[in-house]
């Protein structure tokens, strides 16, 4: 009763021209002077600032064993200064 609905949706020549040349785009990926700066910046740059912001901040805090009123840093700013 339900069956038997082959191809019930429309097939768009377009869009499947589209979606073959989507699937095998890394087959036809050339290094370019316009490609070469973009995948340099997403590939080393945004991953290179984000490990910086990272390890600035490791060991930086310290929640294990730490009272209300006392500060969340590993090394409190009273210590520092005295």
């Amino acid at each position: 009763m339900a069956g038997g609905h082959h191809r019930s949706v429309k097939i768009d020549p377009a869009i499947e021209r589209w979606q073959n040349m989507h699937n095998t785009m890394y087959q036809r990926f050339r290094w370019t002077p316009k490609n070469a700066p973009i995948l340099l910046l997403w590939g080393f740059g945004v991953p290179s600032l984000i490990y910086m912001g990272i390890s600035s901040t490791n060991n930086l805090w310290d929640y294990t064993g730490k009272n209300k009123d006392e500060s969340l840093l590993r090394v409190s700013p009273e210590a520092e200064s005295a």
